[in-house]
């Protein structure tokens, strides 16, 4: 009895470790968990310390005898057991609030499950201490007398522990970031498809939007963004914020986003600072974090952002361009909310002072933006569109591009190609077309596009911008057109004509529809069609189910596979992976 006494404080010490044990392992292991705050993970510490002692002492002892200290020692030990279980499960009950997928918490959360875990092996080993102690020694109580002491043991410090970690834990329960294990190997551009449809596990309601990034397709949140794999279909890292509203800028190349967060006010802090977290798109880490006042994101923005003189730049940022304020065009730190440099007027171009800026790019190291500017007398019936290509972090004007014999209105729409060495130029009133090179500003090619054109009233549709490639897409449904990179009309494709609605997207070898009925049983095909002619691929269903009559279809191309998607209400309801 006397050697069993004196080895479970040795037990109830030792498995104190295993949370810390077990977090360091993740950590080195680089396996997806959500770390548990220091609150949580160091607990277990106590109790461990209080049975370190209460075993020194025991083998110090000049005799075996009842020693009113150790009793204390094993109360406290049972009484911070209990506290443990309680600030664990009452932490992991909180995040529960807010889980993106049901019955997650216990996968991203194994450190504060183990903490659970093991403060109840300390009560327990604590709890049988003292009943050997009891036996051997004659601790004075009696069974009725042990027994309310410890149900008030249990009872006070477990109420202790939740009241303790409610006041600890902040009024949302703090970001939730989950990193990427391994980093997946880069991606190319799919050519074609060969697979069946993957379905996609998607958190449900949450899923504003999908883009493409260099790791694969990026799920837009209401409160985050989540990265999936889209050929194994697994997820990569994610990072949240339940509770906060959130806006994303993916960098122009795709290695990198920008989350701005917005905390819902509180009685406390009624105007909360804005966080924005700069996130590397193929492992999740954090490489940038800054607070400050400002709202770069929204479209409700100041004329003035606050704290933008202050802030300090950070190099390599992506940026946000902003029109229309207090100048034509002000240019700001995407992570840093710094005010980079603003645009007034150039040596030859006095802008217009109503919807100066007509259209405009950024790409990774250019803002690239088409400004209407008072022609001769400075009247604005004169107005004549330039192109201005700026610097994108120090704001030098590299060159400016304008059309020859540009007489009417002006109404020069821009876009660029997917690496940025090429502009596309489309005035949408004389329907000339000029195909500019970003880095030089040599005029490359110019011709008319009258007949196809790019479609939809003054662009409405944007649909010659979904190319991922060098060329354009000019035209409307049923006939559509892809262009070279200089921009002449190369490949033409008469699609047979929709029994409901269609949507596209196009890579310079392929362009992909998704169709599905305006009524009746709306099962969505996929069709891939090669540009060169070749034979065509239909996926008949998809999404292996019908749409209802609230929900469209989309289709977007990510590395490694095309994403064929529903959405209701501008939420995604349901999405496949083909590859």
């Amino acid at each position: 009895m006397k050697t069993a006494r004196r080895c479970l404080p040795v037990a109830g010490g030792l498995i104190g470790l295993l949370p810390l044990l077990l977090h360091l392992v993740l950590t080195w292991a680089g396996t997806s968990h959500v770390s548990a705050p220091p609150y949580v993970l160091y607990g277990p510490w106590v109790a461990t310390v209080l049975f370190v002692v209460s075993w020194f002492r025991d083998v110090r002892a000049e005799a075996d005898e009842a020693s009113t200290v150790r009793s204390v020692l094993l109360w406290a030990a049972l009484g911070g057991a209990v506290l443990v279980v309680a600030v664990a499960f009452s932490h992991m009950s909180g995040y529960s609030e807010a889980e993106l997928f049901p019955g997650e918490r216990y996968r991203l959360m194994p450190t504060v499950a183990v903490t659970a875990a093991v403060g109840g092996l300390q009560a327990l080993v604590a709890a049988a201490a003292i009943l050997l102690d009891r036996r051997e020694h004659g601790v004075p109580g009696g069974g009725a007398v042990l027994f309310l002491a410890s149900a008030s043991t249990l009872v006070v410090f477990a109420g202790a522990g939740v009241v303790a970690e409610g006041a600890l834990r902040p009024p949302s329960t703090g970001p939730e970031h989950v990193t990427a294990s391994v980093e997946p190997p880069a991606r190319g551009i799919p050519a074609g498809i060969e697979g069946v449809p993957r379905p996609l596990d998607l958190p449900q309601d949450t899923v504003r939007g999908l883009q493409a990034v260099t790791s694969g397709v990026l799920f837009q949140l209401g409160d985050g963004v989540m990265v999936v794999d889209p050929l194994t279909g697994d997820e990569l890292w994610r990072y949240r914020t339940p509770g906060s509203d959130t806006r994303t800028l993916v960098a122009p190349e795709g290695d990198s986003l920008v989350l701005e967060e917005y905390p819902p006010p509180t009685d406390d802090d009624p105007a909360p600072e804005t966080v924005r977290v700069t996130l590397d798109t193929m492992s999740g880490r954090i490489l940038h974090r800054s607070e400050d006042l400002q709202k770069l994101l929204t479209d409700e923005v100041a004329a003035v952002a606050h704290d933008s003189g202050n802030a300090e730049p950070l190099e390599g940022e992506s940026v946000v361009v902003r029109t229309g304020a207090s100048a034509p065009l002000e240019v700001y730190g995407a992570s840093s909310g710094a005010l980079l440099w603003r645009f007034e007027e150039s040596s030859g171009c006095v802008p217009d002072e109503e919807d100066a800026v007509l259209d405009l790019e950024v790409t990774h190291d250019q803002v690239l933006a088409s400004v209407r500017c008072l022609g001769e007398g400075g009247g604005a019936g004169g107005a004549v569109p330039v192109v201005h290509a700026f610097d994108s972090v120090t704001g030098d004007l590299l060159w400016t591009h304008e059309a020859a014999n540009q007489s009417g209105p002006a109404g020069s729409a821009v876009t660029a190609s997917s690496d940025g060495s090429l502009l596309h130029r489309y005035d949408v009133h004389s329907h000339a077309y000029f195909t500019v090179d970003t880095g030089t500003g040599e005029e490359l090619a110019a011709g008319t596009w009258e007949d196809p054109r790019p479609s939809g009233e003054e662009l409405e549709e944007d649909l010659w911008e979904d190319v991922v490639g060098d060329g354009v897409l000019l035209g409307e449904d049923p006939t559509l057109t892809l262009t070279d990179a200089r921009g002449e009309p190369e490949h033409t494709l008469r699609l047979p004509s929709a029994h409901g609605q269609r949507r596209f997207a196009a890579t310079d070898e392929d362009l992909y529809a998704v169709e599905w009925p305006g009524s009746g049983g709306r099962a969505v095909e996929l069709t891939v069609r090669p540009w060169d002619g070749t034979a065509s691929r239909t996926v008949e269903d998809v999404l292996g189910r019908e749409l209802s009559e609230e929900e469209a279809a989309g289709v977007r191309v990510v590395p490694g596979a095309v994403i064929v998607y529903a959405v209701d209400s501008g939420t995604v309801t349901s999405a496949v992976a083909v590859s």
